[in-house]
């Protein structure tokens, strides 16, 4: 089963409205689409989206200027404040968003995401609730509902909302990598990749998808196509030592390009040197370099050997 700490990753980098590692998806395909309308409008889901990748420089506010905006405006910087973990504004903002903006639900999901940060469960579910109230169709509101079964250990509970955040929402990212990352662990193959697929075609650069489906194609020996998700993901996550060793392995191991694995190998030693990954490799690479240098004039000798050998009219070959 998957680990639950990786699925409060998955949310702490949904809240930040980031994706995946290093990756730049549009925030606003990952957190909620955000109404707008004529002021005082009534709420619908067919109201025109409000990406939040489309505010740029928003900062949580140390004072209540923000007050007197309009309601669409201050979603941002609550955005901002859940980014600063600054959970007493994130909740006032709420607050206010559930009294001046009660027909939207967007005070109803920031007063959800306070509580969960102080472990209220039962004041997220309530507040997670109301906003599904308000908006059905909103996958965000279900991906949270989840995430908390998933920290509660309600593991049936938590797939289930996983998986309406998934069909609500083609576009949440998050909800089709985490139930791919399920159903792999499940060894459920066609499930995974359906769900890896949705994810990456929504964020091609989705570091933890190209991961995962990296691992799909590893299990079933398809070591080119595991070769090429890896780069892409090296690519989206330049300091990912994980993805950087496993392209080493599968060089070494599996394609045989001992060449290749030695370039990767160094190149691994070179970052680690320069402090640029993300963690210390799992193994001594001094010995690995020494051990393919060995291995590729091994092969080399035994090429020689086998040139020298008669070929089946006496000759030798020169």
């Amino acid at each position: 089963m998957l680990n639950k700490k990786y699925l409060y990753l998955f949310w702490f980098l949904v809240v930040l409205g980031l994706a995946g590692c290093a990756s730049q998806q549009d925030v606003g395909s990952t957190r909620a689409s955000l109404a707008t309308g004529s002021s005082g409008a009534t709420y619908t889901e067919k109201a025109a989206g409000l990406s939040l990748a489309d505010v740029r420089g928003a900062s949580c506010p140390s004072d209540d200027r923000w007050e007197s905006l309009a309601w669409a405006k201050i979603i941002p910087l609550a955005n901002a404040c859940v980014k600063a973990a600054n959970w007493t504004q994130v909740e006032k903002i709420g607050d206010f968003l559930a009294k001046r903006a009660y027909l939207t639900p967007w005070g109803a999901y920031y007063l959800a995401l306070a509580a969960e940060s102080r472990r209220d469960f039962s004041r997220a579910f309530w507040m997670l609730e109301l906003a599904m109230k308000k908006d059905p169709a909103q996958g965000i509101f279900h991906y949270e509902m989840g995430r908390i079964h998933w920290e509660m250990g309600a593991d049936t509970l938590a797939i289930k909302s996983l998986k309406a955040a998934s069909d609500r929402n083609p576009s949440l990212t998050e909800a089709h990598a985490v139930l791919g990352q399920i159903a792999l662990s499940r060894n459920n193959v066609a499930e995974a990749k359906g769900y890896l697929k949705l994810a990456l075609s929504n964020a091609p650069e989705h570091f933890p998808s190209l991961m995962a489906m990296a691992q799909v194609h590893a299990n079933a020996k398809e070591w080119a196509e595991a070769n090429i998700l890896l780069n892409r993901a090296v690519s989206s996550n330049p300091m990912s030592t994980k993805a950087r060793l496993a392209i080493a392995r599968i060089q070494e191991e599996h394609l045989k390009n001992l060449n290749n694995a030695l370039s990767s190998y160094r190149l691994i030693k070179q970052l680690v040197a320069a402090r640029k990954l993300d963690e210390a490799p799992s193994l001594n690479l001094d010995e690995k370099i020494l051990s393919v240098q060995a291995s590729m004039k091994q092969a080399e000798n035994a090429a020689k050997m086998t040139s020298r050998q008669p070929s089946a009219d006496g000759k030798v070959a020169k």
